[in-house]
């Protein structure tokens, strides 16, 4: 029964962290590709940026709570086979690592996806997606939140999201 329960629970870690590196393995494989723009934002970086950037006190909780943040660019024709393979790539990684989807808006040729995971405890995953005509671009960034944190990310009053250019009203807001 021992022997079993091992098992069991060698499995379920194994599983945990082949979803946790899906994303990451999606980042590596195109990161070094000279036709994606790729940036990495570190929490030292971040840390930095909270204490000179005027962000106020529930902004700087939640970047002391951010890991990194990262940032990958494709410019390609929406039929081009570079294009189709990383959009399918995208698809599986948002299918197999249980990412549920908090925002969805299309807007003139353009589309903005939100995709969030907490796995464990308190690590969260966020998913930024946009693509316009000829351009892809992935953000994902990543902490140490509960799902209760990362709810109150879109719903707090200093982190309005702006889907339809400087108009703010409470449509705008997700809560």
């Amino acid at each position: 029964m021992k022997k079993m329960l091992t098992l069991v629970a060698a499995l379920f870690i194994l599983v945990a962290v082949n979803q946790a590196q899906t994303l990451q393995s999606l980042f590596d494989k195109y990161s070094d590709d000279e036709r994606f723009e790729y940036v990495s934002i570190g929490k030292g970086m971040m840390n930095m940026a909270s204490a000179f950037g005027g962000v106020g006190k529930h902004g700087k909780e939640m970047m002391g709570k951010m890991k990194g943040i990262k940032i990958l660019t494709l410019e390609a024709s929406s039929d081009s086979p570079l294009m189709k393979s990383v959009e399918r790539d995208l698809r599986q990684v948002i299918e197999d690592g249980d990412f549920e989807t908090a925002v969805e808006a299309r807007d003139k040729g353009e589309r903005v996806h939100i995709y969030y995971r907490v796995s464990g405890k308190d690590n969260a995953d966020m998913l930024i997606v946009t693509k316009e005509r000829g351009e892809l671009s992935l953000i994902w960034m990543s902490g140490r939140m509960t799902k209760e944190e990362m709810m109150n990310s879109f719903s707090n009053t200093e982190n309005k999201v702006h889907i339809y250019g400087n108009r703010r009203s409470e449509a705008d807001t997700i809560s």
